[in-house]
């Protein structure tokens, strides 16, 4: 009996040891295709537009508010959301190159004028450059008559899988429901195997 629960015991502990081998092992490859971090910095323009023949961005559910949250002249109430698929240039003209799409979502979020603000969610495709096709998702507060804005960069896809860092918004020009946008993106990756060289478009 004694022998039996011997054996056993030892049976366990083997079990254990490889478990602890092949965790250790598992540790080690993910070690090797992950290596250190790399910063990059993106500068762009975005072109939010709402009027025009082909606008960039449109309402598609209006809210129940009672007044105007951004500025008087900017038809925008409580609740509304616009879709957005907005130009993404490397200079602030509307004939610069363009560098990327801006595509996804606002809604005026603040109930009181005071301090409007909109709820920010795109993705921010780059068309342009080695990065062609990665895409940075970007959510945020909007404050929009704030000097500078900040925005979180929450993830990435291809060249900016595991992304992290923030954008920093201005207003380059704003008239009525049409505005052009500053966006100083700054992101930090985990370079991997499918890391390439090479600069991003505006750094």
């Amino acid at each position: 009996m004694a022998r039996q629960l011997t054996s056993a015991a030892l049976a366990t502990v083997l079990m254990a040891a490889a478990s602890v081998v092949s965790l250790s092992s598992a540790r080690h490859a993910i070690h090797g295709a992950v290596g250190a971090e790399e910063s990059h910095h993106i500068h762009m323009y975005m072109h939010d537009f709402s009027t025009g023949p082909n606008p960039s961005a449109v309402v598609v559910a209006r809210g129940t508010g009672t007044g105007p949250t951004l500025r008087g002249s900017v038809d925008r109430r409580f609740g509304d959301t616009l879709v957005m698929d907005d130009t993404l240039t490397d200079g602030p003209g509307r004939a610069s190159r363009a560098v990327g799409r801006a595509q996804g979502f606002y809604v005026a979020a603040s109930s009181a004028g005071g301090d409007p603000a909109v709820l920010v969610s795109m993705n921010v495709l780059l068309t342009s450059g080695p990065y062609n096709g990665s895409t940075l998702a970007v959510s945020g507060r909007n404050a929009v008559l704030a000097q500078v804005r900040e925005l979180s960069v929450v993830g990435g896809t291809g060249m900016f899988r595991m992304a992290r860092g923030y954008v920093l918004m201005k207003t380059a020009s704003w008239s009525g429901n049409d505005a052009v946008l500053e966006l100083d993106i700054h992101v930090r990756t985990v370079k991997s195997s499918m890391a390439q060289t090479g600069s991003l478009p505006g750094t």
